[in-house]
C-alpha cells in the first residue's frame, strides 16, 4: 500500500515539475536537486545508522517507498520550491511558501510512518522540521551561490 501511494505521489509530482513553466535554467535545478539528495542522504545516514532514531521496513515495498521519497519526492519539491520563489516579489509570500513546502516534506515524511514504510523510534516532528529547514536554508543559499558564479562566468 505505501508504494502505490508514493509512486502515485512521485509521478504526480513528476509530471507536475516537467510541464510547468520554469524560472531556473536545467543546471540550476539540477544543482538543487543533486545537493538536496546528497544532504538528505547524508543526514539519513547519521540518524539511521548512528542515532539508531529511524529504522527502515522489512517489506520490500517499505524500502523501495523510503528511497522513492528521498530520492525523488523531496528534491523535486524542494526544487520546485525554489524555482517558484522567483515569480513572486513579495517576501511574506515567499517565507510563507518555503514554511509551506518544508512543512509538506515535513508531512510526507509523517505518512511514511503511518503506512510503516519507516519507524520512528526517537525521532520527532521539532527535529524533521529543523532538518529540513537546515537543507533548504543550505540548498537555497548553494544556489544563490552557484547562480551568482554562472552569471559571472557569463559576463566575461
Amino acid at each position: 500500500m505505501s508504494l502505490v501511494i508514493f509512486s502515485t505521489i512521485c509521478s504526480l509530482v513528476i509530471i507536475y515539475f516537467a510541464v510547468m513553466p520554469k524560472n531556473l535554467n536545467t543546471l540550476e535545478l539540477a544543482l538543487i536537486m543533486i545537493l538536496v539528495i546528497y544532504l538528505d542522504s547524508n543526514v539519513m545516514d547519521i540518524v539511521m545508522l548512528n542515532l539508531k532514531s529511524i529504522k527502515l521496513s522489512d517489506k520490500l515495498a517499505g524500502i523501495v517507498t523510503f528511497y522513492l521519497t528521498f530520492l525523488v519526492l523531496y528534491p523535486l519539491v524542494l526544487a520546485w520550491n525554489i524555482d517558484r520563489l522567483y515569480s513572486t516579489h513579495s517576501k511574506s509570500v515567499k517565507i510563507g511558501f518555503s514554511l509551506f513546502t518544508i512543512l509538506l516534506i515535513a508531512g510526507l515524511e509523517n505518512l511514511t510512518k503511518i503506512v510503516n514504510a519507516v519507524n520512528y523510534v526517537n525521532w520527532n516532528w521539532e527535529q524533521d522540521i529543523l532538518q529540513w529547514v537546515i537543507i533548504w536554508l543550505i540548498s537555497f543559499g548553494g544556489h544563490l551561490l552557484f547562480r551568482k558564479l554562472v552569471l559571472k562566468e557569463l559576463k566575461q
